[in-house]
């Protein structure tokens, strides 16, 4: 299991710039911070083979 406490980033500009389809074109440049705000993310793969997410939501995922 792994537990996160994860500050909360805010994006100014430029968040899309850090996609393949817009990097390999023009230059990239992005403008964020993190604020005194958190989130805990817990990691915990599960029995058939898949990983459970959870936060303030629960989601399940394939893992290959």
């Amino acid at each position: 299991m792994i537990v996160s406490k994860t500050p909360l980033r805010m994006s100014f500009v430029g968040g899309g710039s850090d996609l393949p389809a817009f990097y390999r074109e023009e230059l990239g440049a992005v403008l964020s911070t993190s604020i005194d705000k958190y989130m805990y993310i817990c990691v915990n793969k599960k029995f058939d083979a898949g990983i459970r997410i959870n936060y303030s939501k629960t989601e399940e995922v394939d893992f290959p």
